[in-house]
């Protein structure tokens, strides 16, 4: 929760920061003026003006937000740097109106010009995102099916043991460790590693002898352990 409110905090900051630009731009904008000039072009300014705080914060905000494990955030930078130069493009054509003068069809053709230069890149961009997310979306689900389909060989091996009138404590908690991981994927060989692990200790349960099954049972544990804490190591 801290760390929410720690991300909200910074966003405001930026905010605050920017309206402050946007502020000290429409002043200057605004002494630069005669009441005479302050028609309908020194409106739109403002407008503008407006439009691109909001746009830059809320850039700002899915940048400081949004984690998946870091791979989003240099998608994120580069939008909040598009948003920016646009923030920028926008303060420069606001002064520049000031002293030229636009007529109102040639000022909205250079913002919608401007817009349609940084906003195609902001778009391309969330489609290379959303791409992203639908893959690891789908990583996670294969991570969580691969998960699952070794808690239930070790469910299968307890079973085994148990009808056989032997007793392993290890297997009841490896099982349900497998079943609460993260289904994040590791790296190939981590993920290797855990499943032969698995796979030796249905070996081992074969042969009926519990000191086996237990030295089994512990590799496996500490081939999970390996796998979730790199998982949270690269979160």
């Amino acid at each position: 929760m801290w760390k929410f409110f720690n991300k909200v905090r910074q966003v405001f900051n930026l905010f605050l920061i920017m309206l402050l630009i946007v502020a000290v731009t429409a002043l200057f904008i605004y002494f630069l003026t005669t009441p005479e000039q302050r028609g309908t072009t020194f409106w739109m300014s403002m407008g503008f003006l407006l439009f691109a705080l909001v746009l830059e914060t809320l850039m700002a905000s899915g940048i400081a937000m949004r984690s998946n494990g870091g791979k989003e955030i240099p998608a994120g930078f580069s939008k909040v740097i598009l948003g920016g130069l646009y923030f920028i493009f926008v303060i420069a054509m606001s002064i520049w109106n000031a002293f030229a003068e636009f007529s109102v069809t040639k000022y909205l053709l250079i913002h919608v010009g401007g817009l349609a230069v940084f906003l195609i890149p902001m778009v391309l961009m969330n489609m290379a995102t959303l791409r992203m997310s639908g893959a690891d979306r789908k990583e996670r689900e294969e991570g969580s099916q691969n998960l699952s389909s070794l808690a239930n060989k070790v469910g299968y091996v307890l079973e085994d043991i148990k009808a056989a009138g032997l007793d392993v404590p290890g297997l009841s908690n490896l099982a349900e460790k497998l079943r609460y991981s993260d289904p994040a994927p590791a790296s190939r060989n981590l993920e290797r590693e855990l499943e032969n692990a698995i796979n030796n200790l249905a070996s081992a349960a074969e042969g009926k002898n519990p000191e086996e099954i237990s030295r089994a049972c512990v590799l496996a544990e500490r081939a999970l352990k390996e796998r979730n804490e790199y998982v949270i190591n690269n979160k």
